[in-house]
């Protein structure tokens, strides 16, 4: 019987479990860890929406850097219209078998064929004269300022564009937005040609 009795206190002390400091410290513990994870996705998750916004500006930006480029580049003038669109305007016809194409694609450019580009509503449209489209969003400021030169004759020569873009998601380094510059390609391949 005592071997009973003193094999029932070994397992008493046996299964013994955590004292209340051994359970106070695994809390503040746990507790610790549960707020560094916190405060960590919060902050991951702010970076990717960042991310997430400057990818869609750049997106923007970089398709309407491209569709303006190539319909200044092919152009024979520029302007500024009165609302503040820009005004593209195909010079010569190109050669048998080349295309030129409008800013939404269209390969039926001739002289005198135009293409316009304006800002509403916080994004970016083209028309060229067959249909009208958005072709980028988030645009929140656009302006166009044209270079030009006069020549001998005292005549005013356009020589390119220079466009300011300011898009949603851009970093505040670039509040007042981004300013990039295109030439008349064309126009200035003729006049070396002349």
């Amino acid at each position: 019987m005592q071997s009973k009795q003193l094999n029932l206190k070994n397992n008493k002390i046996g299964q013994g479990g955590f004292t209340l400091i051994e359970l106070m410290v695994a809390m503040v513990i746990s507790l610790t860890l549960i707020f560094a994870c916190t405060v960590l996705y919060s902050s991951l998750k702010s970076s990717i929406s960042t991310a997430q916004e400057l990818a869609k500006a750049q997106e923007s930006l970089r398709g309407a850097y491209y569709l303006l480029s190539r319909s200044v580049r092919h152009a024979g003038s520029v302007a500024v219209g009165t609302s503040g669109a820009l005004i593209t305007t195909y010079g010569a016809s190109p050669a048998s078998g080349d295309k030129i194409y409008s800013c939404l694609g269209n390969d039926d450019r001739v002289s005198g064929s135009t293409d316009t580009y304006w800002s509403e509503d916080n994004d970016l449209y083209c028309d060229d004269e067959i249909d009208k489209q958005k072709i980028a969003l988030g645009v929140t400021g656009f302006t166009f300022t044209t270079i030009s030169h006069a020549n001998s004759t005292g005549d005013i020569i356009y020589d390119g564009v220079e466009v300011t873009m300011e898009i949603d998601g851009m970093p505040s380094s670039y509040a007042g937005g981004l300013t990039f510059t295109l030439a008349l390609r064309q126009k200035v391949l003729l006049e070396l040609a002349d």
